[in-house]
């Protein structure tokens, strides 16, 4: 079969963005969450945060694009930021794309001017030097299980970047995310990279405890 030419005409659809907006009220401090790859917003929640503090306005949002997951022959909701492969280091869709709607539903909540303080989990930590320029306030970002590599943090990093790996993490693994955490040093001299010895892709309830602890130093 010849190769037939892909066509690209630029058109506005209205896309929903799903989300978990907690504890609003006046003045308070806002806990943005971003989930990782065929991940959800509730799940990372509940992984990373599940105590829900309510001196704290909490919102989390899952990612614009649908990747639906089938487990034990039961099909449940999943999202991404965007795609990349990086076998070819190659950008599908792009994440610019999640930040424009990430901005605009922050605008719609009434929340651009609120002190913010940004959490990440796997994908959702390659996500956030693309949504951090478009925001204002943003106090610190926690990244977990991620990788620091991507130009994007060398060129858009102006607040403290935390970290939190397991040792035994086999997707993102410990090595990457802790070199590529250190080759930030010059623009994030006072982040924090923690480590949890056995802890795989994802959280347990020393890392969620470390988590908190963080959190309200951060925010007192």
């Amino acid at each position: 079969m010849k190769e037939i030419e892909q066509l690209i005409r630029p058109i506005t659809t209205d896309i929903p963005i799903r989300y978990h907006h907690l504890n609003a009220g006046p003045d308070k401090p806002v806990l943005i969450f971003f989930h990782g790859y065929a991940d959800s917003a509730q799940a990372f929640l509940r992984r990373a945060y599940p105590g829900l503090d309510s001196r704290y306005e909490i919102l989390a949002i899952n990612g614009l694009f649908p990747v639906p997951q089938k487990k034990d022959n039961v099909w449940k909701q999943a999202f991404a930021w965007y795609f990349a492969d990086f076998s070819t280091n190659s950008v599908l869709i792009h994440p610019n794309i999640s930040a424009n709607a990430v901005v605009h539903l922050i605008e719609n909540l009434g929340l651009t001017s609120r002190v913010k303080l940004l959490l990440a989990f796997s994908q959702g930590g390659f996500f956030l030097p693309h949504i951090l320029p478009y925001l204002k306030n943003v106090k610190h970002m926690i990244s977990i299980a991620a990788a620091y590599a991507s130009p994007e943090y060398q060129t858009n990093l102006n607040v403290p970047l935390d970290a939190i790996h397991g040792t035994e993490d086999d997707i993102v693994t410990f090595e990457s995310g802790k070199t590529s955490f250190e080759s930030l040093k010059k623009h994030n001299p006072h982040g924090i990279f923690k480590s949890f010895e056995g802890l795989r892709h994802t959280m347990n309830d020393e890392s969620r405890a470390w988590l908190k602890d963080r959190i309200d130093h951060i925010l007192k």
